[in-house]
């Protein structure tokens, strides 16, 4: 079963992950910040795919931003940042990352759930 790391502050944003992943039959695993879901890429299971809400950067953009270039078993993941319109320099950088898609805030449920599906897919 994929491993899919969600990363938010939300509760009820984790909530509607948990809605709009389960026909993908992925394990969802909850962090509010990643330090918290940072030990995750690490273990031998890995995870799959990662899904941030730039809601949990905070004023501390730059300090993730360096982690996400650095922590080898983050850079491999794929990872998908969910972002406002107004970040655009956050996006611009997220985006440059390797293995990394940004979708803009609010995005639409179909949009999310194929390329999500697209990526566990080709991770398979």
């Amino acid at each position: 079963m994929p491993r899919v790391a969600v990363i938010d502050r939300s509760v009820l944003a984790v909530n509607i992950y948990r809605l709009l992943l389960r026909p993908l039959g992925v394990s969802i695993l909850v962090a509010r910040r990643y330090e918290e879901a940072r030990p995750w890429f690490f273990r031998k299971s890995g995870i799959d795919l990662a899904i941030f809400n730039s809601n949990t950067f905070g004023k501390k953009f730059i300090e993730y931003f360096s982690r996400f270039e650095k922590d080898e078993p983050l850079v491999v993941t794929p990872k998908i940042f969910l972002c406002r319109e107004t970040e655009k320099e956050w996006k611009k950088r997220l985006g440059s990352l390797p293995n990394t898609w940004v979708i803009e805030r609010p995005f639409h449920p179909d949009e999310f759930l194929k390329l999500v599906g697209g990526l566990i897919m080709n991770k398979k």
